[in-house]
C-alpha cells in the first residue's frame, strides 16, 4: 500500500490492524492476508501505481479475500481477486485443509481477460469443488456468460441487491 493511503488509514479514530498473514476476525469468518501468486496465467498489470510519477507498478500485494467456515462447505466472498481467482481459492483451500466450497462470491477479476484467460479459469475451476458461485462486477460479462455455460446449475447471477441464504 502507498505510504500516504497507510498514513491516511492511521490518521483515522477507528482501530486498525494490518495483517498480511490469515487471521480469524470473528468465530469461523476468515481474512485471507496476502494470497501468494502462483499461478503465472492470472498475473497482469492493472495500470495501478505507487508513486506520483506512475513509474513504480503497484501489484496489490495487500489483495485478499473472506471465508467463512460453514458445515456445508467453505464461503468465500471476493472483493476483486486481483490475486487471481484460482490462486485465491487455491489458498483458501490450503488454509482450510481442502475443505470444498459451498459458494464462491464477488468478484473474479476477469473483465479485461482473453478468451485463453477465461478458458483456463474455467479449466482450473473444473478442477476446484464447489457447489455455487455467483460472479459479480469485475468479473465481466463475457467471463461470466462462459461461466455461466461451463457450470450449468451452479453459476448464478451475483448482481447488486442479490440476497443468497447460506
Amino acid at each position: 500500500m502507498p505510504d500516504c493511503c497507510m498514513a491516511a488509514l492511521l490518521r483515522r479514530k477507528e482501530c486498525l490492524r494490518a495483517a498480511a498473514a490469515p487471521v480469524e476476525i470473528a468465530c469461523n469468518v476468515f481474512l485471507t492476508g496476502e494470497i501468494p501468486r502462483v499461478h503465472a496465467e492470472e498475473q497482469t498489470d492493472e495500470g495501478f501505481r505507487t508513486d506520483a510519477e506512475g513509474r513504480q507498478p503497484d501489484l496489490l500485494p495487500d489483495d485478499q479475500a473472506l471465508y467463512i467456515r460453514t458445515p456445508l462447505g467453505t464461503v468465500v466472498l471476493l472483493g476483486c481477486a486481483h490475486s487471481g481467482i484460482i490462486n485465491t481459492l487455491e489458498y483458501i483451500r490450503h488454509l482450510t485443509d481442502d475443505r470444498p466450497f459451498h459458494a464462491i462470491l464477488g468478484g473474479m477479476h476477469l473483465k479485461s481477460a482473453s478468451n485463453d484467460r477465461i478458458a483456463w479459469t474455467i479449466e482450473a475451476l473444473r478442477q476446484i469443488p464447489f457447489k455455487q458461485a455467483y460472479p459479480a462486477h469485475c468479473t465481466g460479462a463475457q467471463a461470466t456468460a462462459a461461466l455461466w455455460t461451463a457450470f450449468p446449475g451452479r453459476c448464478f447471477a451475483g448482481s447488486v441487491g442479490t440476497a443468497i441464504i447460506i
